[in-house]
């Protein structure tokens, strides 16, 4: 199965992400879509359990990709590594 993109009409494989068919093929798609490479999006193992599904997802990805993000730029405080005084 797939899932489609509403705004950009891009529709992806339920099962590995990857991209389905063609990149952005919607109009504004088409005008947006040519500034990137054709990405896939992330997948997650999901399990069903008794009356309701669940999905494992890692709750330290924000903190993952946000680790390093002040290095090297001023913070409010100005410090350069987003550590707090």
């Amino acid at each position: 199965g797939t899932i489609q993109d509403p705004v950009l009409g891009t529709k992806f494989s339920l099962k590995t992400g990857d991209v389905v068919g063609a990149w952005c093929p919607s109009g504004i798609g088409k005008l947006i879509g040519g500034a990137f490479s054709p990405i896939g999006v992330p997948t997650y193992p999901v399990r069903k359990s008794k009356n309701s599904i669940e999905v494992q997802v890692d709750v330290n990805a924000k903190f993952n990709f946000e680790a390093n993000y002040w290095s090297g730029i001023l913070d409010a405080q100005g410090k350069a590594d987003g550590k707090y005084y």
